[in-house]
């Protein structure tokens, strides 16, 4: 009489171990088949926290201001290669302001336009983040305006 109940308690703990072994077994299998859909609106606001933050990093350490006003574009370009992850993509557009009336226009010439990636990117790309940030100059007031498209390639 005394073993059977040894034997009792001895199924309840092999009882135990299995169904631990079954859980995790059907949670790692539902884990390995889910796969959570990407939002548009999400990987929207990913790549303008990138930007920003990217923009915002470069003008705190005071290295945007220099590049972009002695126009060292292969530079600038090089840093923001090295901020940005490689699958994204950047189109960098530098425009002065003329004019310091309501009137004022932007203008751009074709050269202060920094590229990463084909164009075909930005054109077949189906999420573009833009982000637009002001320049006021170091001494003078000379705005500038840049205009960073981002894209995940």
């Amino acid at each position: 009489m005394r073993s059977l109940r040894n034997t009792k308690g001895q199924m309840r703990v092999v009882e135990t171990i299995l169904a631990s072994f079954i859980i995790v077994g059907a949670l790692s299998f539902v884990n390995f088949l889910a796969v959570s859909p990407k939002s548009p609106g999400y990987e929207m606001t990913d790549l303008e926290k990138m930007g920003y933050s990217a923009l915002i990093d470069l003008d705190q350490q005071g290295v945007l201001i220099p590049m972009v006003y002695d126009q060292r574009w292969s530079d600038l370009r090089t840093i923001l290669k090295i901020t940005m992850p490689n699958d994204v993509y950047f189109n960098l557009t530098i425009y002065t302001l003329s004019g310091l009336n309501l009137g004022s226009t932007l203008d751009s010439s074709s050269d202060s336009q920094i590229l990463y990636g084909d164009e075909d990117t930005f054109s077949d790309a189906k999420n573009i983040a833009s982000i637009t940030y002001c320049l006021a100059g170091e001494t003078d007031y000379d705005p500038r305006v840049l205009i960073l498209q981002l894209s995940r390639g």
